[in-house]
């Protein structure tokens, strides 16, 4: 999927390409303007660069594509927008947003066949990519996730979901219970999503070990169920989980979680933050 770009800062448009492939649910590029051949998406910097004459020329049925990156929402109120300065979640969730009404729903012709397959086949690479630990791009102030699940679809799930959220998101993975003691031991987190059900080492006993670090005992862990009944609720709260999310995820209830915690980290991240300083 094609996504140029107008009138950026050479540092800016390094930055949004650098945003791009993040993406987990497309194969977006980053191309140089051409009017000869127009990209799918294109992003405008600022809004007075669309009375450039190269982009108030381009045809009336294009403009749904453009999206204006500006500090303030553009008078033109029909344009999409995406706030600068510019944080990874947002930009995504709109360019995801854009593709989804005015390209996906259109039907594809004979010509444009082949390269949907090739995107298809992009997605299962970035899907098997995700089976091992990544993160999302460095940002001091990004919530930091760590979802722990055997379940690669789960895991893409989940990270679609977070990046939706309007804050910006620096995300890890881990496939089974020993990854997330490893990896937890090397970095902090703000949450942490934990399947029951793994191989080798199971949720609770998982949870259970990483509540004996310091630096996790306040740390908010969602435990991801098929099926929760009152036992499992109780070894989940013996094991230390803060509260439970239903797989297969449910936006709304996913939004009521985050939000409930988002209150659990504001309060607790600024005392760890201090910990943190007196220990280095």
């Amino acid at each position: 999927m094609q996504v140029g770009s107008f009138g950026f800062p050479e540092q800016q448009r390094s930055k949004v390409e650098k945003i791009l492939r993040l993406s987990r649910r497309r194969d977006y590029e980053l191309v140089a303007f051409d009017e000869t051949a127009l990209p799918d998406v294109l992003l405008v910097f600022g809004e007075e660069a669309l009375s450039a004459p190269s982009v108030s020329a381009l045809p009336a049925d294009y403009r749904r594509r453009l999206v204006v990156v500006s500090r303030q929402k553009p008078k033109e109120v029909s344009l999409p927008h995406i706030g600068y300065p510019l944080i990874s979640s947002r930009v995504i969730r709109v360019l995801d947003g854009i593709v989804d009404r005015t390209i996906d729903s259109v039907p594809l012709t004979d010509s444009d066949a082949p390269l949907a397959a090739d995107v298809s086949e992009n997605k299962k690479v970035a899907l098997s990519d995700e089976s091992r630990t990544q993160e999302t791009e460095p940002d001091d102030n990004a919530l930091r996730v760590l979802v722990v699940d055997d379940s690669a679809p789960m895991r893409q799930a989940l990270a679609d979901q977070l990046m939706a959220l309007p804050m910006a998101m620096q995300i890890s993975f881990a496939e089974d219970g020993a990854s997330a003691l490893s990896v937890t031991d090397q970095q902090h987190f703000d949450l942490i999503f934990l399947d029951i059900m793994m191989p080798g080492i199971d949720g609770f006993e998982t949870c259970t070990q990483l509540r004996q670090k310091a630096h996790i005992k306040k740390t908010p862990i969602i435990m991801l169920s098929s099926k929760t009944s009152p036992l499992d609720e109780v070894k989940g709260i013996m094991a230390g989980c803060s509260t439970y999310l239903t797989k297969p995820i449910v936006p709304d209830e996913f939004q009521k979680v985050i939000r409930r915690v988002s209150k659990w980290i504001t309060e607790y991240r600024p005392e760890r933050a201090a910990s943190q300083a007196r220990t280095n």
